[in-house]
């Protein structure tokens, strides 16, 4: 089965919640059962308060821990039954400051010494009858006893290290410690019923967090993979050709990042499409008008309607050029298009280049009676370009002044620069265009229907090749109103590899 997205965030988002909450309860239980046990341990401890208080006064009296032992260590005994065997078990409803309690801790002890079942009901260790004779080291094992060096005096060794301290206080300074084996396991019914009970709450809970992530991350899943589902259905029609898809767009993250390029590429599609086919419509019209004079005037060389003259021969002469000059215009636009014309850049000398163009036009500037006027302000003004693509831009542009210019008007060509480029004015006199034909004259096959025409203009490419030849070697075009009323092409080149030589 393959799963999709939602399905994979879903199982994300639950899995990441599912180790969530085993974390807490993991960690939950672990601080609970640390923290319990040191109650129990603090607990235990204030128990032995008064026991500890006895044991302080009875070193101040004897200012030695000799009487430990002494005696068969009574004075001890009678301490641990006095304040641990027969202490009255704490009750809840009364208070801790029991005068009552005050009255039979100082009351004299007439009772009779505990026997070894007492010690198993409350919890201590029986004492083995052979041992009756030799001092014990207490009655509980659990308890300890140790000087101010901490060297064990009454206890077990082995549980020294397992033993909670409590520091016994004589004249102000600590002169030994009461030590108890700390809890390692709840052994009272109570405890272990009430610990079990808080780990069955933690199940609980941490199932009910289980469940409530279950229930969140299933919507936000589906929520989170909406938009990616809208935008995967208008793909889809986008390419079935529905250039008019758009995705609405409700947020500013990622996702809407994207259906934000998703509509500017449909734009842009939609835009090209129209380009194209208004591209093709241009082109069928360009070509189908030569080849349809073309037709005309043969057939009626065939039909005998006109005769095969030399005019008429030159006549079909000129519709072949215009008919070769736009097929060839057309191919150099697609390759320049495509990046696919070559650029071999060197260093070019744009003064010499324009120069050259210039002497290649003399005669038909001079059949036209058109006067260019060029003056640099350098001899020598040197580029990193292709000198085959940058004579090309300059014979599209004079072709450009020559078809579009009044007879008897003008070419003025002006270079300048400064650190970062150099600038080429291309200006010729009336007639103009108005603001918003401007733009419009590097579009491809445009003519301005008043003086552009197929007798006299070009085929309309030529500016749109000066536009990708420009663009090539990182500059810019621009068309702008002339001083003397016609067009001025506006061209900015980097400097970059530039040399100025002013001999």
């Amino acid at each position: 089965m393959r799963l999709k997205i939602r399905h994979k965030l879903f199982l994300s988002i639950l899995a990441a919640n599912i180790l969530l909450a085993a974390s807490i309860y993991l960690l939950s239980s672990w601080a609970f059962g640390s923290s319990f046990r040191d109650y129990l341990d603090q607990s235990a401890a204030e128990k032995l308060k008064p026991l500890t208080t006895a044991i302080s006064e009875k070193y101040q009296q004897h200012n030695n821990w000799r009487w430990v032992k002494n005696r068969r260590a009574q004075e001890w005994r009678n301490l641990i039954r006095h304040y641990v065997l027969d202490a009255p078990r704490p009750n809840h409803n009364d208070s801790m400051d029991d005068p009552a309690d005050e009255q039979r801790r100082h009351r004299p002890d007439t009772r009779q010494p505990p026997q070894e079942k007492d010690f198993r009901e409350r919890g201590f260790q029986e004492r083995d009858p052979r041992q009756r004779d030799k001092p014990p080291l207490g009655f509980n094992p659990r308890l300890l006893l140790a000087d101010e060096n901490q060297d064990l005096i009454i206890g077990n060794p082995e549980k020294q290290h397992d033993a909670y301290w409590i520091p016994i206080v004589a004249n102000q300074a600590t002169v030994g410690y009461l030590g108890f084996v700390r809890t390692l396991k709840l052994t009272s019914r109570i405890d272990q019923l009430f610990a079990s009970k808080l780990q069955t709450s933690f199940i609980w809970i941490t199932l009910g967090l289980v469940v409530i992530s279950t229930l969140i991350a299933l919507p936000v899943a589906r929520l989170m993979v909406k938009p990616v589902i809208a935008l995967r259905q208008a793909t889809s029609d986008l390419a079935d050709g529905k250039y008019e898809t758009r995705i609405a767009i409700n947020s500013h993250d990622e996702i809407g990042e994207l259906s934000q390029d998703f509509n500017h590429l449909a734009e842009a599609l939609k835009r090209n499409l129209s380009a194209r086919q208004q591209w093709i419509a241009d082109i069928s019209h360009e070509l189908r008008t030569p080849i349809a004079i073309l037709q005309g005037e043969i057939e009626a060389m065939q039909d005998g309607i006109r005769n095969l003259t030399p005019e008429a021969i030159n006549s079909l002469h000129q519709e072949i050029v215009s008919l070769s000059r736009l097929v060839n215009d057309l191919h150099e636009l697609s390759l320049s298009d495509m990046g696919a014309l070559s650029y071999e850049k060197e260093n070019v000398n744009i003064i010499e280049l324009i120069n050259a163009v210039i002497h290649h036009y003399k005669e038909a500037l001079a059949k036209k009676s058109l006067s260019v006027s060029f003056k640099p302000a350098a001899d020598n003004i040197t580029i990193s370009g292709d000198a085959q693509r940058l004579t090309q831009l300059f014979t599209n542009l004079i072709n450009n002044s020559m078809f579009y210019t009044n007879t008897t008007g003008s070419i003025d060509i002006t270079i300048s620069q400064d650190k970062n480029n150099i600038r080429i004015t291309w200006a010729d006199s009336a007639p103009g265009v108005d603001d918003q034909t401007l733009p419009l004259l590097f579009d491809r096959l445009y003519r301005v229907e008043s003086s552009r025409n197929r007798n006299s203009g070009g085929s309309g490419l030529g500016l749109s090749i000066c536009k990708n030849i420009v663009e090539a070697h990182h500059g810019t075009i621009e068309a702008r109103h002339a001083p003397a009323g016609g067009v001025a092409m506006h061209i900015t080149l980097p400097t970059n590899n530039i040399t100025t030589d002013h001999s």
